[in-house]
């Protein structure tokens, strides 16, 4: 079907690009319901309409250039505040928390490839189980690293992105009424809900999102620093590619390390932990740099839904909700066991789920939403550590499952 909108018209789908990812932003911060649905979830619904509506094409080349430029320098954005030392000195059991929850994730990926094995083909099933695992320990920026390294088509990532921020959001709720449910703490100790201030928990996402002072040297700077580190990842990239040569006949372990070594987002990540790490104190000083790469993420998710068609995901999707739903479940239930184990306190395991399946504005939005403000700043800063963390996880996963 021809779109009403020109593949060519480059400025009118951009318009549309930004107005659709500005919306989503908007009912996001102005309406209960959509904060519990997530701008994420609405970004994609909002692309979906006017795509299968004929309003936008579903393929154009103004798309990929969020592929290509502005998911590479949200990665670094994104890590801006990604100090090592400083995320294991705040969090405190937070920190241990939300590693269990990404064993939950390892565990619920592995239990969903073995039941839906046969149900979905090869190789769209190690597909997914990659991209799942990384988004899932992370968010959506590691989901696109893992999508965009192993040239998932289309057909795959569109409808199984859809199903993963849908069970995220579905998540949401159920944890939330986990956190209030008598059954949950009857079982675990529950130090932030009883200091819970019902006044507190107004508009999550506004309250985290709200005007902060940023200047125009402040964009420079956040925007200067991306681009560096982007540039240098690509480099050790090269370097890192002839250094290894052709390693066809090595040891498994030292094919895996080629992996991981000459992937571009695993090390754009690790050469954004390194300057937040070293550098975190010129780097503290720089206003804005997470509104510019959430707001790059959310005209990722945008364009994600383009493609869309909704008769493929409703032929398709039914297996993929199963399959996320099925991490998910997992996620929670060895979290919760391992909480249990380690005599966690009921809104720290709440929380590393949330974190683990949302990422740090979820998990922002979840702590002042449910009453718990001195579990706000350690939310934010475990879910920064799941964007460290989840694309070498999805690359390792995805690499066992191909062999």
């Amino acid at each position: 079907m021809n779109a009403l909108v020109s593949p060519e018209d480059t400025w009118t789908l951009w318009a549309l690009i930004m107005s659709g990812a500005a919306l989503a932003i908007w009912l996001e911060q102005r309406f209960r319901w959509a904060a519990r649905l997530s701008g994420p979830v609405l970004a994609l619904l909002i692309a979906m309409v006017l795509s299968n509506a004929g309003v936008m094409p579903a393929q154009a080349r103004a798309y990929d250039f969020v592929e290509n430029y502005l998911v590479p320098l949200a990665i670094p954005l994104l890590l801006f505040r990604a100090n090592i030392v400083h995320i294991v000195r705040t969090t405190g059991r937070l920190f241990l928390a939300f590693h269990l929850s990404v064993v939950g994730t390892v565990v619920g990926t592995v239990v969903a490839v073995g039941l839906l094995k046969g149900r979905v083909p090869s190789p769209v099933l190690e597909q997914a189980a990659g991209m799942m695992a990384a988004s899932y320990t992370g968010g959506s920026v590691n989901f696109m690293a893992i999508k965009t390294s192993y040239s998932v088509p289309a057909s795959v990532a569109d409808p199984l992105i859809v199903a993963d921020n849908f069970v995220m959001a579905v998540l949401f709720v159920v944890l939330l009424a986990a956190a209030a449910s008598a059954l949950f703490r009857r079982w675990y100790p529950h130090p932030h809900c009883q200091q819970r201030n019902p006044a507190q928990a107004g508009s999550l996402a506004a309250a985290h999102w709200q005007r902060k002072e940023m200047g125009l040297l402040d964009m420079a700077k956040a925007l200067g620093v991306a681009f560096v580190v982007v540039a240098g990842a690509r480099l050790l990239q090269k370097l890192a590619v002839t250094a290894f040569g052709d390693v066809s006949s090595a040891t498994l372990p030292v094919q895996m390390l080629q992996v991981l070594c000459t992937n571009p987002f695993v090390l754009i990540t690790a050469v954004s932990l390194t300057v937040a790490t070293l550098l975190h104190r010129p780097l503290a000083g720089i206003s804005g740099p997470e509104e510019l790469g959430t707001l790059m993420l959310y005209l990722f998710l945008f364009c994600i839904g383009l493609p869309a068609s909704l008769k493929a995901v409703l032929m398709q999707a039914p297996l993929f909700f199963v399959f996320c739903g099925i991490i998910a479940l997992v996620n929670l239930l060895v979290t919760l066991g391992l909480g249990k184990l380690f005599r966690l306190n009921l809104e720290e395991i709440l929380l590393s789920v949330n974190a683990n399946l949302g990422g740090a504005p979820s998990a922002a939005a979840m702590a002042i939403s449910a009453g718990w403000p001195r579990l706000v700043l350690p939310g934010i800063l475990v879910g920064i550590w799941g964007y460290v963390i989840g694309t070498p996880i999805g690359v390792l996963v995805m690499q066992l499952m191909q062999r």
